[in-house]
């Protein structure tokens, strides 16, 4: 599933190109994105003696709970369960995951030890943009250096750099 949507970007760049144009295009950067800067998601928490807790906050904002897996019982004789969607909730922040009393796996409390997988909200955030702006060079480049008509004329930007630049950028503000 795409970060951006084809109406997002439509609420950012001027274009005449179809919707199935522009799911092309949103593809490929966001496939240009994901080879520079690795994927999206997979930030990896995990915390120890969380048995009598209900709600834990997160090191940042999450957008998205990839998975939650909860280890019950003793430190010494673990069983390890996957938790399922129902058995936990994102809060509406991003901050905060609450266990769920009334889920697949119901429990009132978290296990003694708990690993959180999930996609930091900021991380989308810049990603959408980047996309946004690597799609805006897609759809503008003509591929020509210089263009003119009559009196008008202009000088393309090199696309390679900007698209290089706009990378780059993104790949120091996941570090920041």
């Amino acid at each position: 599933m795409s970060t951006l949507s084809v109406a997002e970007l439509q609420a950012q760049v001027e274009t005449d190109l179809d919707s199935t144009t522009l799911q092309q295009i949103i593809d490929a950067v966001e496939k240009d994105i994901e080879e520079h800067v690795g994927p999206g998601s997979n930030y990896v928490y995990e915390l120890d003696h969380m048995d009598l807790l209900t709600v834990i906050r997160l090191p940042v904002r999450a957008s998205s709970i990839d998975s939650i897996v909860e280890y019950t019982d003793s430190e010494h004789n673990p069983t390890k369960t996957t938790l399922a969607a129902d058995d936990y909730e994102l809060s509406d922040d991003g901050w905060f995951v609450r266990r769920l009393s009334d889920g697949t796996n119901s429990d009132d409390t978290w296990g003694w030890h708990v690993v959180i997988t999930f996609t930091p909200a900021a991380n989308v955030e810049k990603r959408k943009q980047a996309a946004i702006q690597l799609a805006r060079l897609e759809i503008t480049h003509t591929g020509y250096e210089n263009e003119a008509v009559g009196d008008w004329s202009a000088k393309s930007l090199d696309a390679r750099k900007e698209r290089a630049k706009i990378l780059r950028a993104l790949d120091q503000s996941l570090i920041d």
